[in-house]
Parts: structure tokens; C-alpha cells; sequence
């Protein structure tokens, strides 16, 4: 398990560029199954396009890497898309850039900066995560202390999730492996040792980011 980036949702941007539309839908795809039934999608809901171009990159055991130019002149339409997904190091993410001709030809070196602007900007405009492999711990806290450490955990940023109120309040939280260590120390000195702390599991949580 590793840290990495992706689309923070599905999504659609559209520019125009010289009469032609360039249309990009962007999907999270967490396999090359789920990639080709995005792309298929898009080209059954733009079948009267004139090129649906497409890359994806996903993780299954090794990364795989596809593009395709759909009829543009080899090279100016899927390695561009690609090159924009591995320029800002995403992974399980898939483009379909759908182009509308419009009648006035941008030759190659136009071809190459419509695709890979489209794309660019497709990412900006929906925006980023990065997927977290965070720690889990699943926390019992008397009710004389929890209102003490939500005030805590909102100043560090720590979500209290799944928060069940018996004879005393349970809760889940997750933190990131690189300071997992100093703070759990941190709950333990700071509530005097009252707030018992189990690990759970380790699991991938989203991060909002900004694009490049």
C-alpha cells in the first residue's frame, strides 16, 4: 500500500477551440476493467463524436498504463492525455477526451496542446485527492472528557467517526502513519492516560490537495 493521487470525483470540463469542442470526463477507476467500462460509457453517451481519445493508469499488483488516439494522428491525442496524469502523479484515474470537430484543423503540435490543456485544466477544475494510508484506532472516552478532546481532535484535524454513546463514548479516528506514533503519545499524556486506545486497521482515506 502506497500513498497516491487522484481525481476527487467524476466529472466533466468542456472548452472550445477553434469550432471544435474538447469535452474531458474523468472518472476514478480502481482497475483496467473498470477503466474500459468508463471509457466504453463515454463513447455510447458521445457517439456522435468525431474522436473520443482516452489513457488511464491504474494499480493491479503493477501499474498499468493505456492511451489511445481514437483517429487523431498517432501520438497528439492519448500521450498527451497521459503525459498530464503522470505530470501530476495520479493514479486509478481515467480520461476520455471527446473532440467535436469543428472544421478547422490544429495540426499536430495544436492537437497535442488541445488534448493536453483540456486534461489539465479538466484536473484543476474538479481538483485532487490523495488517497492516505492512514492508521485506525478505535477510542473509549469517558463523557467528563469528550467534549475536552473534540475540542482536540478539531484543532489536529481529526475526524471522530462512527461515535457510538453507551457507558462510556467510542469513536474512530484515523492518522496518517508518518506521526501516528507521536500522537497517539500525545492523547495518552494530554487525557492522563483515561482514554483507552485500541489499533484497528489501516486503510485509505481521501485528502483534499491542490493541483499543480
Amino acid at each position: 500500500m502506497k500513498n497516491y493521487k487522484t481525481i476527487a470525483q467524476s466529472g466533466s470540463y468542456e472548452k472550445e477551440i477553434k469550432k471544435s469542442r474538447f469535452i474531458a470526463h474523468i472518472a476514478q477507476t480502481n482497475s483496467e476493467a473498470e477503466a474500459k467500462d468508463f471509457i466504453q460509457q463515454i463513447r455510447d453517451q458521445e457517439s456522435g463524436a468525431t474522436h473520443n481519445c482516452t489513457a488511464f493508469i491504474v494499480m493491479e499488483n503493477v501499474l498499468i498504463e493505456r492511451m489511445s488516439d481514437d483517429g487523431e494522428p498517432s501520438g497528439t491525442a492519448g500521450s498527451p492525455i497521459l503525459n498530464v496524469l503522470q505530470q501530476q502523479e495520479m493514479q486509478n484515474v481515467t480520461v476520455v477526451v471527446t473532440r467535436y470537430f469543428g472544421g478547422i484543423k490544429l495540426g499536430a503540435g495544436g492537437l497535442i496542446r488541445a488534448y493536453s490543456s483540456t486534461t489539465a485544466e479538466a484536473v484543476k477544475s474538479i481538483g485532487l485527492v490523495e488517497n492516505r494510508i492512514q492508521q485506525g484506532f478505535e477510542l473509549t472516552i469517558p463523557y467528563h472528557m469528550f467534549d475536552r478532546f473534540e475540542n482536540y481532535a478539531k484543532n489536529e484535524k481529526i475526524i471522530l467517526e462512527d461515535k457510538q454513546f453507551a457507558a462510556d463514548i467510542k469513536c474512530q479516528i484515523f492518522l496518517d502513519l508518518k506521526t501516528v506514533d507521536k500522537a497517539v503519545q500525545n492523547i495518552k499524556d494530554l487525557f492522563q492516560n483515561q482514554i483507552r486506545i485500541v489499533e484497528t486497521k489501516k486503510t485509505y482515506k481521501q485528502v483534499p490537495i491542490e493541483a499543480n
